[in-house]
């Protein structure tokens, strides 16, 4: 991990939209005790049960959001994160430690902001608010479907829905990189890494995806989300 100050947030070609409603001057006060930082690939965070003294914005990479089993080896991955997006929101509001762990999947920089100053701002201006609140919520609305899909639908509907997740709302492309590992995909889904490769290959068999040196292509939208609707 390497870190260095970075404060001229106001020509940063990368700053989360809800920082945009901030002036010139609020936006340097909230930049004061930033810190960016790189980190590697499967590098920790942030540690589930850690004093959550910092939001987390991602500058360039995409992270793991994960939940850590005292009694099974296995993780349950409930979120993606990718450049632009912030975490640790929950912490504004609620408890004020992690209640989950944060890993890079691909080398990543962040920029980590204090929780206190991030507080006070909100409390200065009611669009940045706002705005903080938009994002809590969508991260809510997806932990709240994560948790339907894996609890109502059958192997073949959780991975196709994770395929339309990570198309639509982490790559914004039917074409991508598979960032997660056999075992990481399986911890999204809640499944069996063999399951998880079984249920990937019925797939390419179908045609409604292609799975090239990592690269997964989706062939057939119509098909997967109603294998995700009703699969």
């Amino acid at each position: 991990m390497d870190s260095k100050s970075n404060k001229n947030c106001e020509n940063c070609d990368t700053i989360a939209d809800c920082f945009k409603n901030l002036s010139e001057k609020e936006l340097k006060k909230i930049t004061e005790n930033k810190v960016q930082l790189k980190f590697n690939k499967k590098e920790v965070v942030a540690k589930q049960g850690s004093f959550a003294s910092h939001i987390i914005f991602i500058r360039k990479g995409y992270l793991k959001l994960y939940i850590e089993s005292e009694w099974e080896a296995k993780d349950l991955i409930i979120n993606i994160f990718g450049p632009n997006q912030l975490i640790g929101l929950s912490s504004l509001f609620e408890s004020n430690t992690y209640q989950y762990s944060v890993a890079a999947l691909v080398p990543s920089e962040l920029c980590l902001f204090e929780v206190n100053d991030i507080k006070y701002m909100i409390g200065q201006n009611s669009e940045f608010a706002l705005g903080i609140l938009r994002r809590s919520h969508r991260s809510t609305i997806h932990a709240y479907n994560q948790l339907y899909n894996l609890t109502h639908k059958q192997l073949s509907g959780r991975i196709a829905s994770a395929f339309l997740y990570l198309s639509r709302q982490v790559f914004d492309s039917n074409s991508f990189e598979m960032i997660l590992s056999r075992n990481e995909l399986a911890n999204f889904t809640a499944m069996s890494t063999m399951s998880a490769v079984r249920t990937i290959k019925d797939l390419e068999k179908q045609g409604v995806i292609s799975n090239e040196n990592g690269i997964i292509e989706i062939k057939d939208f119509k098909t997967l989300e109603n294998i995700s609707n009703f699969g």
